[in-house]
């Protein structure tokens, strides 16, 4: 028996054969165009038209004009209508093949768009932040204030030591004075005196260009050998002592300790974390609450930090606390008020020679000149007041001002304190030693002068809250409604596709609809009476709704 061919005869064929085929073809077109020029161009049939001497010869063009543009129009029209239906049957079609299949994913889909969506909410809420918050505070064994160098009461929050120190001894407070490079060297001296009578107080600046683990600084003993020249500006300060209380505190407890790290936005704990670690584990950023929730660093086998989220202002806080300290940015209405409070804290001197600006009777005409130098301006050349606030808030509350506030001129204990507390602390810690270490990180740090600095008067403590009931009401409705808006964004999805189904019936509608042209077409048969001519095959259709009152009769004859 033979076998069966699998494949496909082959499309092939001999060039001879090729060749010849193609040479028939170049005749036959050959042959055609002579054909074509024998009988010349076509002449197109011309049109005859209508008589001068016919009555009412415009009114008969301009009418037919008008139904010339309605026919394309209606072509067009159908021509819509056409692919519309097209499309709707292919629609229509794929959906009766997988309804079963598209009904499931877009159940699963819209779960999880809640799902996410409430997600997201839930970490950007207030609420959320609390409860962060008060997560690391229970989980750790120490807890590091962090407080910005340029205003350490304004950073100091007393409901977050108030809360520590009702532990009974089993949480320690520590405080890191961060940003020291961005005050004099007098003034840093004078606030680390002023804190470690209560509580101990390290001096830090965090490192700006962190160290990969696969580079090391080589010195550069022998000419052309690799080294890695960091400047002093973007080293770490203070990490070392740090280190060494927090390693002191391992040995007596004998176990792997936590220590929180918090604060309001923008004092750098995140930073710390990241020059503790030398390499970037945490976000940082100019962005406030930046940091969403609770994260663990593994710093060595005896040590894990936890970054928490900013501390929440209270809002019965002066403008100048919610401005400095705020974790959202400020509303646009409240934006120039902020800035306001800023000035009015500051020397009026200090901030002119520090941006190069003339005198200023208020804080709008501040803004103005600021803009205008800054060259931040909207449309028609008008200055962009709400623009040149936020830079000067991002100013304040990143690293570019060096302003700094002086302490106060006698000590007493904060109110929020014991004096049992304390002297547990004093007696937990060795403060000599960490006297001895903050006197070495400030010689190794650099600082600015006193004349180019800024000088700010402290508004004292800010508030925080710490618990979810004591967030005001209008707070959690405002969140509420952010969450309403979501829901209702996800279902105008469906909504959409119902008014877009809609639609496509009522166009369906209108394409089937009959189209009544309301025209009497009548055959011109009428002689001419000069010449006798007549408009053989010419159709003219007379509209009867033109408007016309004296519509001409063909019957009659008119002499």
């Amino acid at each position: 028996m033979k076998r069966p061919k699998l494949k496909k005869a082959s499309k092939r064929m001999s060039c001879h054969k090729r060749y010849k085929i193609q040479k028939k073809v170049r005749e036959h077109n050959k042959k055609l165009r002579k054909e074509a020029k024998k009988r010349g161009p076509k002449k197109p049939k011309k049109d005859l038209g209508i008589p001068n001497t016919a009555p009412f010869k415009e009114e008969i063009l301009r009418e037919a004009e008008q139904r010339k543009q309605k026919r394309e129009e209606l072509k067009q029209k159908q021509k819509l209508d056409r692919q519309k239906e097209l499309e709707k049957k292919r629609k229509q079609e794929a959906n009766k093949k997988d309804a079963s299949k598209i009904k499931g994913c877009e159940k699963e889909s819209t779960i999880k768009r809640k799902g996410n969506s409430d997600k997201q909410l839930g970490k950007n809420s207030k609420k959320f932040f609390c409860k962060e918050l008060k997560k690391v505070i229970e989980a750790c064994d120490i807890v590091l204030e962090v407080l910005d160098a340029r205003d350490p009461l304004g950073c100091r929050c007393p409901q977050v030591e108030q809360l520590v120190n009702q532990s009974d001894g089993e949480k320690k407070l520590l405080l890191v004075l961060n940003k020291i490079d961005l005050i004099p060297k007098e003034n840093l001296e004078k606030w680390l005196n002023y804190l470690n009578n209560e509580l101990p107080t390290v001096a830090f600046k965090s490192a700006m260009q962190l160290k990969d683990r696969t580079v090391r600084e080589k010195k550069h003993t022998q000419k052309g050998r690799a080294f890695l020249n960091l400047s002093r500006a973007s080293l770490c300060f203070g990490s070392e002592s740090l280190l060494k209380l927090l390693r002191e505190h391992t040995v007596t407890k004998d176990k792997v300790i936590h220590v929180g790290v918090v604060g309001f936005p923008n004092v750098g704990k995140s930073s710390i974390i990241n020059s503790l670690k030398e390499m970037r584990a945490c976000n940082v950023g100019p962005v406030r609450g930046l940091t969403k929730c609770m994260q663990t660093v593994h710093i060595d086998k005896q040590i894990r930090m936890l970054d928490s989220p900013s501390i929440i202002v209270a809002p019965s806080s002066s403008a100048l606390a919610l401005a400095l300290r705020g974790t959202t940015d400020i509303d646009s209405g409240n934006i120039i008020d902020s800035v306001d409070a800023i000035l009015k804290h500051c020397s009026k001197q200090q901030i002119m020679l520090h941006y190069n600006i003339p005198d200023y009777r208020n804080c709008l005409e501040f803004l103005t000149i600021l803009a205008q130098k800054r060259g931040m301006l909207k449309k028609g050349g008008l200055a962009d007041t709400e623009g040149a606030a936020q830079l000067l808030l991002n100013d304040w509350t990143g690293a570019k001002v060096s302003y700094y506030s002086r302490p106060p001129a006698s000590w007493s204990l904060s109110s929020h304190l014991s004096s049992a507390n304390v002297a547990a602390v004093q007696q937990d810690f060795d403060f000599k030693a960490l006297e001895e270490e903050n006197k070495s990180t400030i010689k190794a740090s650099k600082y600015p002068n006193q004349a180019t600095s800024i000088i700010f008067q402290s508004s004292g403590f800010t508030d925080g809250i710490i618990e979810d009931s004591e967030l005001p009401e209008e707070v959690l409705e405002q969140e509420s409604m952010e969450v309403s808006e979501d829901e209702e964004e996800l279902t105008e999805g469906g909504d959409e596709e119902d008014e877009e189904e809609s639609g496509a019936k009522d166009a369906e509608e209108e394409s089937h609809t009959p189209v009544s042209n309301k025209t009497t077409s009548e055959v011109l048969k009428a002689k001419n009476a000069n010449g006798g001519n007549t408009l053989p095959g010419r159709q003219l259709h007379i509209d009867k709704t033109g408007g016309l009152d004296d519509a001409y009769d063909f019957n009659t004859d008119y002499m």
